[in-house]
């Protein structure tokens, strides 16, 4: 038996062999010979092979039969099946005739079940081939497979080679390959992948987690089965998946010594002997289908959606024991059990955590986004054919959740879990999910049934559409697909010329709306079909995305693996129907909003895309508001991001218009499916490499596939210890933005070829204290852009009931709101006060930027915050401040003569008409209060060796008038028992006190007062607790200077008349007398006037 690990890198999988070598593998043995050895065609041509490998592997060489008159130089290649050439070598030593080979400088690691072609150059012609030799078969010699469609067997004409897409009748050119199932690279990677996936050859939904990883972003990883696993393996990586799978009692033994020398594991549904480690307790019960809810008040559950959420698997119950519940099982949507859904906890003194998802999310995510498996083939929703709505009806969704993409949210725990757990070895980059750092894209597809108001109308419509200069590679031309019958009214020649401007044409499959009978008979509808539409149109490429008629889906995939066969690898086939199950409920059924591969019942990976249609003209949604519903979404605070298929055709043709519309209104990229599939090919083939991290820098590099245009990788804008200062490639500087993507920030920047260093070495700011503004994220405009194309400062008159600070600006932008931005904060006379550039917008919605420095306001004192907008078509909503002003509190917006502005250059705005809201607002933040000694300022004596019971305090003043809101005090771990501070005048009257309460073993404990009392300025106080137990921290010599942190300040002992107080006595008592300038780390919480 072999084993193997694989790393990914990219579309392919770097193998290193763990144990004996293994025979080499083709699709045809030496033996095999064409019945056509030499085609009459005398033309340059690349001909080529679509294959797969059911087991990762390298491919060492390339092999091609070669007749007497194929002469010339040939050149072997091997590509992506998104036509990335993956690596290239010239023949030598070729002889007159037979099968021809050369190895490859490099073995390429490939992928367990996704295409690949392999191609050879031949310069003269005369090439072997044998006519409808994939027709109705492909070839399987295991572990290799050539699909059988008449898109097999590829060819494209030219004087160099070139990635072959053509086919002409199921061809067989007679290329192959030399695999290696656990082959070694011969260059092993510079350095391990930080993510190991663990897989078990006995469940398919374990090697699910890389489609998983992909769709996240975090393409660093390796595979290896659990037969493979030591400890050598395991030590080599930072986090540890760990599927679905029954364990030995050594196999446990490995993962606990893995994480207790400082490893992290994630363990879906784990086998119940890794419950101790896991910090859990066998509940010894289940709970199938139902729902979770995430603590999202931190870390790595914040920024998750607070709502409870399906899951479809079997989950064990646990009792926490040790653990900390990330989220928690419910019963139903509204009834949490006692029992939680996915833990972590921290294990021993090497930094290692060990987590559990108690579902398989995989088998979840699975059946969230494809259905029930239970109602494959069933009639549910009473309307024939069988479609993918009878999968999920009447309410395997529940479709009151519908607006939030439950596999998506589910996935965005585990990839803010692993981002989280990895920070302790290392800072983890991903790839964003579009281009350019957008959030949505329609992908707009068209069924033409023969119509007038089909594929032209549409595609015209949307020419017109199109600005001068736009640019199909950038998205910013709107596109669409067309899927036609054959009848369509449409020449060939308007067939290419539609093609060549970025538009995607196809056949539009049909059986007249039955249930298929087979997979045999499904798949004969695409080969003749296929050759149809190519006859009708010809020139056009081969086709690559597909909607079936009537969208039938007569059991759990054969549809997708039909259109595998035929080289279609994006499905639009899921379809948001019928209306009398909708209910008026825009959302996504499928639980997600980005395509991910399909997945067979046992778990195994069709490499087909699931794209989603949940626009759909004929579901009875309000058009195109539901478009916005779900733009919103995407852009707004719920960060539903997505590619949000639509279905049109000629039922109603204003439905492009307001696909058109909401796109433009949202800043939002129209594409076609072939875009669409263009792009997750060439992110998910785009890979991370080159590991290396010392504590301060991590260095990494970035292969981007070709079709990944306008990649953009992002990394935690924080490592364990350190804030990000600066990314470099190659030695020059790479400019970053910060963004808070799902409760995580991290620093975006282009993804592009080359060796790369981010430097980790600045503080890590402090959180804000509050957070306010006067609008919630989701809040927008009902005029986002007003037809007013004038220079313009807009602003909004506001106040705070406490004092505090404003940080920034906010305003919101809607389409046509271009140019610079620059936000402004006033007083009410019309000082400056702040100002500040906004950078790195989103198309459109909110908008916020900074200001270098934040501004002191006062309680109760009016001040503007506005922004100026050089080309207008800013928000307006007229009489909104008419009768009513806006309250969320501590801020406030008054009615009446607010909402003001003022034409030309930014200035102080005091116009006003019509009490319009003009979508400007202030970032407010609380002042935090002041103490002597940070949080993370200690002392060298801890616990001084007196066991003594004792009042120990400070004398200190404060620059400023103020509050005491309460005190704090260092404590060693020996200083036990009930502690009580109070805060005296310089003459011993005690002024408040307090009992501390939940205390933690050793650090800075805290108390507040039931009242805060307030102080004078420049006036000495005195604040003290009781240590009944002594212990107490103590550092001679201290105050034998004075300790200073404006505006509070500790004098020195010789100039107070003795500093650092103490007085010993069972109960509490005014501390008036010193020894040795002692610092017995007493501290105040002073809040400023």
């Amino acid at each position: 038996m072999t084993f193997d690990i694989s790393l990914r890198a990219g579309a392919a999988l770097l193998v290193a062999a763990l144990s004996l070598p293994t025979s080499a593998a083709s699709l045809w043995p030496p033996t095999a010979t064409p019945a056509t050895i030499t085609a009459n065609d005398t033309n340059a041509v690349e001909l080529g092979v679509k294959f797969a490998a059911n087991v990762a592997g390298s491919i060492t060489a390339i092999r091609y039969y070669k007749g007497p008159n194929n002469t010339g130089t040939h050149v072997g290649n091997l590509w992506s099946a998104g036509g990335t050439l993956l690596a290239s070598a010239t023949f030598a030593n070729e002889t007159a005739s037979g099968w021809q080979q050369q190895a490859l400088a490099t073995p390429v690691a490939i992928a367990a079940n996704t295409t690949y072609v392999v191609s050879y150059h031949a310069p003269n012609g005369n090439y072997s081939a044998d006519n409808d030799y994939f027709a109705t078969s492909g070839v399987t010699n295991a572990p290799l497979s050539a699909p059988a469609g008449p898109a097999n067997g590829v060819y494209v004409y030219g004087a160099t080679s070139a990635f072959p897409t053509d086919s002409f009748r199921a061809s067989n050119y007679w290329v192959d390959v030399v695999f290696e199932p656990s082959g070694p690279p011969v260059d092993p990677p510079p350095a391990a992948a930080p993510i190991l996936i663990v897989t078990a050859a006995a469940n398919p939904f374990t090697r699910y987690y890389a489609e998983i990883l992909e769709a996240e972003g975090l393409n660093a990883y390796a595979q290896a089965d659990i037969a493979a696993i030591d400890a050598t393996v395991l030590a080599g990586y930072d986090v540890v998946i760990l599927g679905e799978m029954p364990l030995s009692t050594a196999q446990v033994t490995l993962f606990e010594n893995y994480v207790a020398a400082g490893g992290n594991l994630v363990a879906m549904r784990p086998d119940k002997k890794l419950a101790p480690l896991l910090g859990l307790t066998d509940a010894s019960a289940t709970l199938a289908d139902a729902y979770i809810g995430v603590d999202t008040s931190a870390s790595p559950g914040a920024g998750i959606v607070g709502a409870t959420m399906q899951f479809h698997a079997t989950a064990d119950r646990y009792a926490l024991n040790g653990a900390t519940a990330i989220a928690t099982l419910y019963s139903n949507a509204a009834t949490a059990t006692a029992n939680p859904a996915v833990t972590w906890r921290s294990v021993g003194a090497n930094g290692g955590r060990a987590a559990a998802f108690v579902y398989d999310l995989a088998k979840s995510v699975v059946y969230t986004r494809q259905g029930n498996p239970a109602a494959a083939g069933t009639e549910t929703d009473g309307s024939s054919p069988i479609r993918p709505d009878d999968l999920f009806f009447p309410n395997y969704v529940n479709l009151d959740k519908v607006a939030i993409p439950q596999a998506d949210e589910q996935q965005r725990l585990l990839a803010n879990l692993v981002t989280r757990m990895n920070l302790a070895r290392k800072p983890l980059p991903r790839f964003w999910y579009l281009p350019n750092g957008i959030k949505a894209a329609i992908v707009h597809t068209l069924d033409d049934h023969n119509t007038a108001q089909g594929t032209v109308a549409t595609f015209d419509k949307f020419l017109a559409a199109s600005a001068p200069g736009c640019s199909v590679a950038d998205w910013t031309c709107p596109r669409a697909t067309s899927w036609m019958y054959t009848g369509a009214a449409l020449t060939p020649t308007q067939a290419l010329a539609y093609d060549a401007q970025g538009f995607e044409l196809g056949v539009h499959t049909q059986n007249g709306c039955t249930d298929f009978a087979s997979l045999a008979q499904l798949s004969d509808t695409y080969t003749t079909q296929l050759a149809q539409f190519a006859t009708t149109w010809p020139g056009l490429p081969a086709q690559r995305t597909s909607r079936y008629h009537c969208i039938v889906w007569s059991d759990w995939a054969s549809q997708a693996k039909a259109q595998l066969a035929h080289g279609i690898r994006y499905s639009m086939d899921y379809y948001y129907w019928p209306g009398s199950w909708v209910l008026g409920r825009p959302g996504v059924f499928t639980g997600s909003g980005l395509p991910m591969r399909f997945a067979d019942l046992d778990g195994s990976v069709i490499d087909v895309y699931q794209g989603v249609s949940q626009l759909v003209n004929e579901n009875d949604l309000a058009y195109p508001a539901a478009t916005s519903t779900l733009l919103a979404r995407a852009l707004g605070s719920e960060g539903y991001y997505g590619l949000f298929g639509t279905h049109d055709d000629y039922r109603d043709t204003a439905f492009s218009d307001g696909v058109l519309s909401a796109a433009a209104a949202h800043g939002v990229p129209v594409i076609s499916a072939q875009q669409a599939l263009t792009w997750v090919d060439g992110r998910n083939a785009s890979t991370f490499s080159a590991f290396a991290w010392n504590g301060t820098t991590l260095n990494f590099a970035i292969d981007a596939d070709a079709g990944a245009h306008n990649l953009q990788a992002m990394l935690p804008s924080n490592s364990a210890t350190h804030a990000l200062s600066a990314i470099t490639r190659g030695g020059v500087a790479v400019p970053f933005a910060t963004q808070t993507i799902k409760g995580v920030s991290y620093a975006f920047f282009a993804a592009q070829d080359g060796n790369y260093a981010a430097v980790y070495d600045a503080p890590i700011p402090p959180p804000a204290a509050g957070g306010f503004t006067l609008w919630t994220p989701s809040t927008v405009p009902a005029t986002p852009a007003f037809a007013d194309t004038q220079a313009v400062e807009l602003g909004v008159k506001f106040t705070s009931e406490r004092r505090g600070r404003v940080i920034g600006v906010r305003f919101y932008k809607g389409s046509g709101n271009t140019g610079t931005h620059v936000g402004n904060l006033w007083n009410a006379s019309g000082t400056l006060l702040a100002s500040a550039t906004f950078a790195d917008e989103t198309p459109t919605g909110w908008q916020q930027v900074n200001f270098a420095t934040p501004v002191n306001v006062e309680a109760n004192t009016t001040y503007v915050a506005s922004y100026h907008a050089p080309d207008g078509h800013y928000a307006a909503d007229g009489a909104y401040f008419a009768t009513a002003g806006v309250d969320n509190p501590p801020l406030h917006a008054a009615s009446g003569a607010n909402g003001v502005f003022v034409y030309g250059a930014s200035a102080f705005p005091t116009s006003t008409f019509n009490a319009t809201n003009y979508w400007v607002e202030p970032v407010f933040v609380d002042v935090p209060p002041d103490t002597l000694w940070s949080d993370t300022t200690t002392p060298a004596t801890a616990s001084a060796n007196d066991t003594s019971a004792v009042e120990l305090g400070v004398k200190f003043t404060s620059d400023i008038a103020g509050r005491v809101l309460g005190l704090r005090f260092f404590k060693g771990v020996q200083n036990t028992g009930t502690h009580t501070g109070t805060l005296w005048a310089a003459n011993g009257t005690a002024l408040a006190t307090a009992t501390f309460a939940n205390e933690t073993a050793s650090g800075w404990q805290s108390v507040l007062f039931a009242t805060p009392v307030t102080i004078a300025a420049n006036t000495m106080y005195v604040a003290s607790y009781h240590a009944p137990n002594g212990y107490y921290a103590a550092d001679a010599n201290y105050f034998a200077s004075a300790y200073d942190n404006a505006p509070l300040h500790a004098p020195s002992s010789a100039a107070s008349g003795g500093n650092g107080v103490y007085r010993y006595g069972a109960t509490t008592v005014f501390p008036d007398q010193t020894f040795n300038a002692n610092n017995y780390w007493v501290d105040v919480i002073f809040e400023r006037d």
